[in-house]
C-alpha cells in the first residue's frame, strides 16, 4: 500500500506533464482546433497562437493597396511591392516595454532574412503623434531604411482599415495586435505569427524563406496557415466591411466560392429567369457565345438579382431551358442582401431585387474585376475577348488601383443609364 501512493501521484505527475506540453503556448499545431466564428468575435485574434490550419492557397484573402507616409516623409504605396513579399506589424512609439520588445524581435529576423527580399512596415497606431520625424528618429535605432524596413504612419481611418478590414486584427493605442502578419509576393495575407512565441517566430523564418524563394503562385497546392478565417464564409454580414469575395448556392445546391475560380479568367452577369425581355436575350447571347468559342470559352457565372424565386431547384430547371453545361456554366442564388452587396462593391454595379445591370463582368485569374462589357455591342465583344487572352497570360497579380471602400456610381445616375428595371426588362 505505501508504494501505491507514490505510484499514483508520480502518474498524475506524468499526466499534467503531457497536458502541459500537448497544449503551452509557442507549440503552433498542437493545440485545439478555433471555432472560426470565435476568432471572429475576437477581431481575429487567434486563442494563445497555436491554431494552424492546411488552407487552399486560393482561398487566401488579398491586401488591398494602400498609401501611407514612411519615416523620411515620403509618400509609401504598396503596389510598388508587386512580386516582393512583406511583413505587417503595428506599434507606437511612446509604448516603453511591449513595442520596444517586438521590433527588438523584428530586428532579429530581419538579420536573419537579410538574404532574402523580403520588406518589413511597421505601422504605427497613434498617428496623432507618430509623425515622420518622430518615426525617424525612432527607425535610427534599428538602421532601418524604408526600401528595408519603413516605419509609416497617415490618417488614423486608412490605418484602421488596413489593420481591421484587410488582416482582421485590432488597430488600438491601447489593444493593439501582437501579431505580425505575412503577405506572399503574390499579394495574399499568408500567415501570422506571434512575436513573443519563439518557436513561432522560428516557422516564421522558415515559412518567409519559403514565400521568398516561390517563381509562381500555388495556384492549386494548400499552405498551413494561422490565418483561420481564409476561406471561411461570414456568418454576419454586418461584420464584413467591403465583399472581397462571396460565398453563393448554385444551381445543383452546393456552395459557390468566388476564389475557388482562382487561377481562372471568368465572366459573370446579373439576371433574374422571370424576365421575359433583356435577361433572356442575354442569357441566349451568353449560350451562343460559349458554342461558338468551345473549348476557349471562359466559364460563366451568372447571379439571379430575384433569390426569392429562383431558388436552386428553380435554377436547375432554368439552365436545362439553356442546355446550360454544368461545370462551365454556373446559376447561383442567395441572400438578398449579400447579392446586393455583392453586385455594388465586388463588380461596382447594382445588383438587388427588381434592377440589375445588363452588362458583362471579366473577372482575372486573381479574383479581380477588370473590365465590364455591353453584350449588345459587336464591337464591346470583341473588346472583353481581347481582355479574357490578355488576363489569361498573366503570370502575377496586378494590384488593384482602387482599393475597397472607394464608391461605386451613384445608383440614381446608374439605373438612368446603364441598369433596367424589372418593368423596363419586361417591356423589352
Amino acid at each position: 500500500m505505501r508504494y501505491a501512493i507514490p505510484v499514483v501521484l508520480w502518474a498524475l505527475v506524468a499526466v499534467c506533464l503531457g497536458v502541459y506540453f500537448l497544449n503551452r503556448p509557442g507549440n503552433p499545431g498542437d493545440g485545439p482546433k478555433v471555432d472560426p466564428k470565435q476568432v471572429h468575435k475576437n477581431n481575429g485574434e487567434v486563442p494563445h497562437g497555436t491554431v494552424i490550419e492546411s488552407i487552399p492557397w486560393k482561398h487566401l484573402p488579398d491586401v488591398d493597396r494602400f498609401k501611407l507616409t514612411d519615416q523620411n516623409g515620403e509618400s509609401f504605396d504598396s503596389a510598388d511591392l508587386t512580386g516582393r513579399p512583406f511583413v505587417v506589424s503595428f506599434f507606437f512609439a511612446s509604448c516603453p516595454t511591449f513595442c520596444r520588445e517586438l521590433n527588438n524581435e523584428l530586428d532579429r529576423v530581419n538579420r536573419a532574412l537579410k538574404d532574402t527580399d523580403i520588406q518589413f512596415l511597421t505601422i504605427t497606431v497613434d498617428p496623432e503623434n507618430d509623425t515622420p520625424e518622430k518615426l525617424s528618429q525612432y527607425a535610427e535605432g534599428y538602421d532601418a531604411k524604408p526600401d528595408r524596413w519603413a516605419f509609416l504612419t497617415g490618417q488614423k481611418y486608412k490605418l484602421k482599415e488596413i489593420g481591421e478590414h484587410t488582416f482582421n486584427v485590432v488597430v488600438d493605442r491601447d489593444t493593439h495586435t501582437d501579431n505580425i502578419l505575412l503577405v506572399d509576393k503574390w499579394g495574399r495575407y499568408r500567415d501570422r505569427f506571434k512575436w513573443d512565441q519563439p518557436t513561432d517566430m522560428k516557422r516564421f523564418i522558415k515559412v518567409s524563406k519559403q514565400v521568398a524563394a516561390e517563381t509562381e503562385p500555388p495556384l492549386d497546392g494548400s499552405v498551413d496557415t494561422r490565418n483561420v478565417l481564409a476561406g471561411y464564409e461570414h456568418p454576419d454580414l454586418a461584420n464584413v466591411p467591403w465583399i472581397r469575395d462571396f460565398h453563393l448556392t448554385e444551381r445543383s445546391g452546393k456552395k459557390f466560392f468566388s476564389r475557388d475560380l482562382t487561377g481562372e479568367v471568368w465572366i459573370a452577369n446579373f439576371f433574374f429567369s422571370s424576365c421575359p425581355g433583356i435577361c433572356k436575350a442575354q442569357n441566349k447571347y451568353l449560350r451562343d457565345l460559349q458554342k461558338r468559342l468551345g473549348e476557349d470559352s471562359p466559364r460563366i457565372v451568372s447571379i439571379t438579382t430575384d433569390p426569392t424565386n429562383d431558388t436552386a431547384a428553380h435554377l436547375r430547371d432554368f439552365a436545362k431551358t439553356l442546355t446550360a453545361d454544368k461545370e462551365n456554366w454556373l446559376f447561383c442564388t442567395g441572400d438578398s442582401h449579400l447579392i446586393k452587396r455583392v453586385g455594388a462593391e465586388f463588380f461596382k454595379a447594382h445588383a438587388s431585387d427588381g434592377h440589375h445591370s445588363s452588362e458583362l463582368f471579366v473577372v482575372d485569374r486573381w479574383g479581380e474585376v477588370r473590365g465590364k462589357f455591353d453584350w449588345q455591342e459587336p464591337k464591346q465583344e470583341i473588346e472583353m475577348l481581347k481582355l479574357v487572352e490578355q488576363l489569361r497570360a498573366e503570370d502575377r497579380p496586378q494590384r488593384p488601383v482602387d482599393p475597397p471602400g472607394n464608391k461605386p456610381e451613384e445608383a440614381s445616375d446608374v439605373e438612368s443609364e446603364d441598369f433596367d428595371s424589372k418593368e423596363d426588362q419586361n417591356e423589352k
